[in-house]
Formats: C-alpha cells, sequence, structure tokens
C-alpha cells in the first residue's frame, strides 16, 4: 500500500476505519474523538498500515499515544465489516433482468445502478468505482487479504475460482465489493459470499419475470399526456 492515493485511502483506510481496527485489536477504546483525529496519522505501508497517535493532553487527561502496524488482514477485516452492515437496511429495487436500484445511505432519494453477471456485481457509485480502478494498483495487499476473508461456513466472502475451458485451469478472482453490491447480493441473490451468488446467478436471472410497476400503468400515461392537449385524449388500447 506505498503510495496509496489520497482517494482510495479515504474509502479504505481513513482515521475512522483505522480507530475501529485498533479498539477490535484493543489497543484502545471508545469513540475516536477530534482530539485523537488531529494526532493521528495513518500510512500505507508494503507490510500493513502504520499508525501513530502523538501524545497529547485535554485539561487533565493525558493521551499516552501510539504506534502500530496494522497487517492487511486485519485492515481488510475492519474494512469488509463496514461495508457488509452498511449495506443492511437499504432498499433495493429490480428494475430489469439484471439491473437492480439501490438506495444511497447519504441521501435515500439518490440511487445507484447495481448490475448482475455471470461473473459479478457492479456499481455505478464513485466507492466502487474507485476501489475497482485503484485497488489491485495501490493496495495489492489489501485486494490480497480480501480474497483471504472467510465466513462461518468456510466460505470466501470475495473469492472464487472458476474452471479455464480454454487453458484447463482453474483461475481464482477476488470481487471488489461496494455497499450496494452486498445489499443485492443478500436481498435479490440470497448470498452472503462470491461463491452462492455465482451458484445462485442463473437460476435468480432465469426467474425473472416482468413487475407491473417496472411500466408505466394507463393512468399515468393519461397525466402524463394531460399535459400535451395537441394530442387529443387518452385511450388505452383494448382488445
Amino acid at each position: 500500500m506505498f503510495g496509496i492515493s489520497s482517494q482510495l485511502a479515504s474509502q479504505t483506510i481513513n482515521k475512522n476505519t483505522v480507530w475501529k481496527c485498533l479498539v477490535a485489536l484493543e489497543l484502545v477504546s471508545g469513540e475516536i474523538t477530534q482530539f485523537i483525529s488531529d494526532r493521528m496519522i495513518v500510512e500505507g505501508w508494503a507490510v500493513g498500515v502504520r499508525v501513530v497517535i502523538k501524545r497529547g493532553y485535554k485539561g487533565i487527561r493525558v493521551f499516552k499515544g501510539l504506534s502500530t502496524i496494522i497487517s492487511p488482514l486485519k485492515m481488510a477485516l475492519q474494512f469488509m465489516e463496514e461495508t457488509c452492515l452498511k449495506s443492511r437496511g437499504l432498499n433495493v429495487t429490480r428494475k430489469s433482468e439484471r439491473l437492480f436500484l439501490v438506495d444511497s445511505a447519504q441521501d435515500p432519494t439518490n440511487k445507484h445502478v447495481v448490475t448482475a453477471q455471470a461473473d459479478g456485481l457492479t456499481c455505478s457509485c464513485m466507492k466502487f468505482k474507485c476501489l475497482k480502478n485503484r485497488m489491485v494498483k495501490e493496495a495489492p495487499q489489501l485486494v490480497k487479504a480480501i480474497g483471504q476473508i472467510t465466513l462461518l461456513d468456510g466460505n470466501h466472502l470475495a473469492y472464487t475460482e472458476q474452471f479455464n475451458t480454454e487453458t484447463m485451469e482453474m483461475v481464482g478472482k477476488i470481487h471488489i465489493q461496494c455497499h450496494h453490491v452486498r445489499a443485492v447480493m443478500r436481498e435479490a441473490f440470497n448470498a452472503f459470499s462470491s461463491t452462492e451468488y455465482l451458484l445462485n446467478w442463473k437460476q435468480v436471472i432465469n426467474d425473472y419475470r416482468v413487475q407491473r410497476d417496472d411500466w408505466m400503468s394507463s393512468e399515468r400515461w393519461s397525466q402524463e399526456l394531460d399535459n400535451i392537449p395537441e394530442l387529443g385524449e387518452f385511450k388505452p388500447k383494448t382488445r
């Protein structure tokens, strides 16, 4: 992660995420405060994430300071845990066979488009684009660590292997995921791992039926056409 950009760092190893990781490692306790944040330095190193919190005083309280390195796996676990938690409660609407609209966590009136393909999911949000475009190049250690995360049932959270008929070899893939992707995996595909998603993908796609609310109703068409009087009266087609 040496030389990681500020854009990617803000999405993966920001101070809030790093602090929660330190709490999980029992190196600190409580919530991060502005007092501590102002004294915190976070850097991406080849061996992990270097964290330094300078010694400071606030009234009679003394923060002794801290200097440590968090391993890529510990950082990846915290990053994906936050991603999964953030995905809960997001509304998912299926708009076509492979397209889903997911609420923005910041603004529910805003929607992001998640596309379901046979080899994985992609999202239109800026976070996913940043992770997809930058992680492999700028933070390969973090990407590798995400591929190592396993669930309680033993399945890898974001890693799959598929047989390549051209090379006659098993090819591994690490799936980049944002909270919108996680929401669609759970709500639409009943999947908690990328392997489960791939297993369920074909059935979910084949079971799709056009929903009534995917199309504009006759009543809504009439209301829309009322705004254009020169078209005349709207009469829905009947058999």
